[in-house]
């Protein structure tokens, strides 16, 4: 199988283009992968380096990939430095202004980028990164930044559209598939909301769909479904292409084929258990929640059902595209500039690792989506008992062009800040959707960030 997962890249400026892409791999890369060394690295050299994460309690990535690289370089040790999950761009931040931050350490996401690229804090690592050009396991795009690479992504999540494979069964109704458009899921959503009752779910409980409240769930599809590059809509302020997906966002909760966003909001609902207590029929989220789901259901927190994942809907307005057009946004590994000697080379050893395949098998033994994706990594992760793992499952989690969530931009932390105010007065019903879009523009442009 020819997996992809494309990343192409959303026109942005140059000075806004980013990190990095994947790397070669000690557990199964390819021999051109396997030499590229790190700078003299000494595998019999007692080492230790320090590797930035968060939460380690409930994100086992970290310990996972930490434990994976000793146990193929047995003479690297990989100390974990613990973090804020909530505050740690802030902190990370700081350490690197002082000087102080590990020798590896993830990048959130791309948005970021510029943040951390004006702190001259990491090290550019290109030699790794000229590997995996052209390699049809991992995307390098977006990730270039005047022609030097400063940071490697090694995991990945995407926005798939899980649904409940037994309501879908009880009512009769054909599953999603990559065909559909947002008209075909709110003729779903319509068709579920008068055969549930009737398949014996609770009509004042269970809804057709749920829509979580995130600006991200309507903002970012509409950015990465337009058609249009970012650097002529979102970074001129015209988001004109985002009323489609407002008007259907209010109906859906109007028709009342989703908690409706005030209540959402307010109640702080969460859709971990919308969809994991059958409360919802079809959900569009990352493809993290897969491992959340999985754990769940086998602990007891969500009921045990039937679940698959699908592409998420396309654009009506444009011709449905062979490769599903979703979004998400990639999480790297940067190494500080900071370190040198063989702490670099095992550090970049570390780096070349984690997000060749190598890595991408420890994170998929864990339900978490890799930046390398191959054959043998959607068999690892795939295989779980109570995963969803039809081909059609499959499928929708690996082949899909995706786009960035935002576009990475000195602008764009400003512009996603104005954002979520319009978010929040469209859903609320508050303003309309043109009032709200007009008034957005004038306030972006008011703020004198935009690009000329």
């Amino acid at each position: 199988m020819n997996v992809k997962t494309v990343t192409k890249t959303l026109a942005v400026a140059s000075a806004a283009i980013m990190l990095l892409s994947g790397c070669g791999s000690s557990g199964g890369a390819s021999s051109k992968q396997a030499s590229a060394g790190g700078d003299g690295f000494d595998s019999k050299a007692q080492t230790t380096i320090t590797f930035a994460g968060w939460s380690l309690d409930m994100t086992p990535e970290f310990k996972a990939l930490a434990d994976g690289f000793h146990k193929a370089h047995p003479n690297v040790t990989v100390n974990i430095k613990q973090y804020s999950a909530d505050d740690y761009d802030k902190q990370l931040t700081a350490d690197i202004s002082s000087g102080a931050q590990p020798d590896v350490f993830p990048l959130k996401n791309l948005i970021k980028y510029v943040t951390y690229s004006e702190s001259q804090g990491l090290a550019d690592i290109s030699d790794i990164a000229s590997n995996f050009k052209g390699d049809k396991h991992i995307s390098l795009s977006g990730y270039e930044r005047d022609g030097k690479y400063y940071a490697l992504p090694y995991r990945t999540d995407t926005w798939v559209l899980f649904y409940n494979k037994d309501m879908f069964k009880k009512t009769g109704l054909e599953e999603p598939n990559a065909k559909w458009t947002w008209n075909d899921y709110t003729k779903a959503a319509k068709q579920l909301k008068q055969k549930l009752p009737e398949a014996g779910y609770d009509a004042n409980s269970v809804y057709p769909m749920y829509m979580h409240s995130w600006q991200a769930v309507v903002q970012s599809f509409a950015i990465a479904q337009s058609g249009k590059p970012a650097s002529q809509t979102f970074l001129k302020a015209d988001f004109s292409y985002m009323k489609p997906y407002y008007k259907r966002a209010l109906a859906w909760q109007d028709d009342k084929l989703t908690i409706d966003w005030n209540t959402a909001f307010t109640n702080k609902v969460q859709y971990q258990p919308q969809f994991g207590t059958q409360k919802a029929a079809m959900m569009p989220m990352g493809t993290w929640y897969a491992a959340t789901l999985l754990t769940q259901q086998n602990s007891g927190e969500a009921q045990k059902f039937s679940w698959g994942m699908a592409p998420v809907p396309q654009n009506p307005d444009r011709k449905v595209p062979k490769t599903p057009i979703t979004f998400g946004s990639p999480t790297s590994l940067a190494i500080s500039s900071k370190t040198s000697g063989q702490k670099l080379a095992a550090a970049k050893e570390f780096v070349k690792w984690a997000v060749g395949e190598g890595g991408a098998n420890e994170l998929a033994k864990l339900s978490t989506t890799p930046a390398y994706i191959n054959d043998k990594i959607t068999q690892t992760f795939f295989s779980p008992e109570g995963m969803a793992n039809d081909a059609a499952s499959r499928k929708a989690w690996s082949t899909h062009d995706m786009k960035l969530e935002a576009p990475v931009d000195q602008a764009t932390d400003t512009i996603n800040s104005i954002l979520s105010d319009t978010h929040s007065a469209i859903m609320t019903e508050t303003k309309s959707v043109d009032a709200a879009l007009k008034e957005t523009t004038q306030n972006v442009q008011d703020q004198g960030v935009l690009d000329e």
